[in-house]
């Protein structure tokens, strides 16, 4: 009786390529060398496939989502085109996570489908690994534009409350409010209802983090864009602090470290657009930024490399307010 072989073990680069796509960390250069692979080796796709699926199944073990898988065929018989008879078309897509965003979709058109189905799971399969090496870099803010929350039932329409920036700390002097109403038509949002107000030294903080949930980690050379709209009120002064920290504990012991820092001049005269650059330098080796207890001996300094990301947007307007409003994020990998 003849027995099936066994396909070769993965060498060491392609075992260590994708396991660092599971892992949401490659480099570009890793990206690209990986995307190669699998467009040359088909044993390299077939190694990743079962590399997702087993992934898949753990997280679905682990942190159970949605998984829906959509087919639609259409048969046409006609022997008058003579061999062969049959003509099958396929449609099939995936959704993952969120089904009301269609992972991949793809349409197969193939005679006698039998000796194909194999070949179409495993493109499917290696679609997907190439629309999440292309994804795995997107990260976007949570409610830049603060309209998560609705207001319209608060008597007074503000809130302390900011949904998700408020990560690890927050401050009496940020408000999220419908200002509109509270200025009594005297200021409206760039958009929608609601900004989030600032008083001096107030801040905002948000854990940044890509569409799969993974954080923003710290190399020497990524670059942080953020951009949105300030309203400054009263004063003379106004500036716009922001800042990529490595928050190492929170309150009560709080203690963070900066990985880049920029502040701006804002000018009065309504909503202005604004740009800050972040640039994470080459020597990550940064003393503690911030600390709230008192230590016998001062936190020491730490290599922020691979730490985890927050934003922090801060006030630095002594004698006047700040609105802040549709804010957003472009982020750019080490070249």
């Amino acid at each position: 009786m003849s027995h099936p072989v066994a396909p070769d073990p993965p060498d060491a680069e392609l075992q260590r390529l994708v396991s660092r796509f599971l892992d949401q960390c490659l480099t570009d250069a890793e990206t690209k060398r990986l995307e190669q692979r699998l467009r040359e080796e088909p044993a390299a796709q077939q190694y990743c496939a079962q590399c997702l699926r087993f992934d898949a199944a753990m997280q679905e073990v682990l942190e159970p989502q949605t998984l829906e898988w959509e087919e639609t065929r259409r048969i046409v018989f006609d022997p008058k085109q003579g061999t062969p008879a049959w003509s099958i078309q396929r449609e099939q897509t995936l959704r993952f996570g969120n089904p009301r965003r269609p992972l991949l979709s793809t349409a197969v058109r193939k005679r006698w489908p039998m000796f194909i189905i194999g070949g179409t799971l495993l493109a499917v399969a290696v679609g997907a690994i190439f629309f999440a090496l292309g994804q795995s870099k997107s990260f976007q803010l949570r409610n830049g534009d603060f309209e998560a929350m609705d207001l319209s039932q608060s008597p007074s329409g503000r809130a302390k409350s900011i949904l998700y920036w408020q990560d690890n700390f927050s401050t009496e002097d940020a408000q999220l409010q419908e200002i509109g109403r509270v200025s009594q038509g005297k200021i409206y949002a760039k958009s929608g209802r609601n900004v989030v107000r600032l008083e001096n030294r107030a801040f905002i903080n948000q854990l940044i983090l890509n569409k799969f949930g993974k954080p923003l980690k710290a190399k020497p050379g990524l670059r942080v864009a953020l951009t949105g709209w300030v309203y400054c009120e009263g004063g003379t002064e106004h500036h716009l602090r922001s800042s990529l920290r490595f928050v190492a504990s929170g309150y009560p012991d709080m203690i963070q470290y900066e990985a880049a820092q920029t502040t701006i001049k804002v000018e009065t005269g309504g909503w202005k657009k604004f740009q800050m650059e972040l640039i994470v330098p080459d020597d990550l080796q940064a003393p503690p930024s911030d600390s709230s207890i008192n230590f016998t001996q001062q936190p020491p300094p730490i290599n922020l490399e691979n730490r985890e990301l927050s934003l922090s947007i801060d006030s630095r307007s002594p004698d006047a307010v700040l609105f802040l409003d549709d804010l957003s994020i472009e982020v750019y990998p080490p070249e």
